[in-house]
């Protein structure tokens, strides 16, 4: 090149504005990849469930559960199809200190809401029947190295007592 040592006098002629130039350029791109993982997180329910679903919570948190009054004035809105719930609760496997998401659902209508949920019949009709029963996704029981019937002991981090859920 024949004008690089000229290019590379003047970048380094004066040092603040070439940090500033730099610093601002490395600004620019961390705002641009935030604000691309901002979008893609707000994006990514639709992916999933559809356009079809509404996702409604307490305007206080997660924590805080709708009335369940509230589900019959949803399904009384025109188009509806199903209304389920599903309360968040945090609980940790005993003797483990990592943490995974648990929700208490609606065993009637959730099937019905969340399509993407496979479970067998079979499995379904027994998780329904226990009253302990827990339903864990393949790649968290591989993680914990669960088998369909196992007891594992739920240590409860918020309310009550502590209980051995089935899977």
């Amino acid at each position: 090149m024949k004008f690089s040592r000229l290019i590379w006098a003047n970048l380094t002629r004066k040092k603040v504005r070439l940090i500033l130039t730099i610093g601002s350029f490395a600004v620019a791109l961390f705002l641009f990849t935030f604000l691309a993982v901002v979008k893609s997180a707000f994006s990514r329910g639709t992916e999933i469930a559809g356009a079809d679903r509404l996702v409604t919570i307490n305007r206080i948190g997660l924590i805080n559960v709708l009335p369940l009054s509230y589900g019959d004035k949803i399904r009384a809105i025109p188009g509806v199809k199903a209304v389920t719930h599903n309360h968040w609760f945090w609980r940790r496997v005993s003797g483990r200190t990592e943490f995974f998401p648990q929700f208490v659902i609606d065993v009637e209508n959730h099937r019905k809401v969340m399509s993407e949920f496979k479970v067998p019949d079979d499995q379904w009709n027994n998780f329904v029947k226990d009253q302990q029963g827990a339903i864990a996704g393949t790649t968290l029981a591989k993680r914990f190295g669960w088998k369909v019937g196992d007891r594992i002991p739920i240590k409860n981090a918020l309310y009550g007592t502590t209980k051995n859920l089935g899977i």
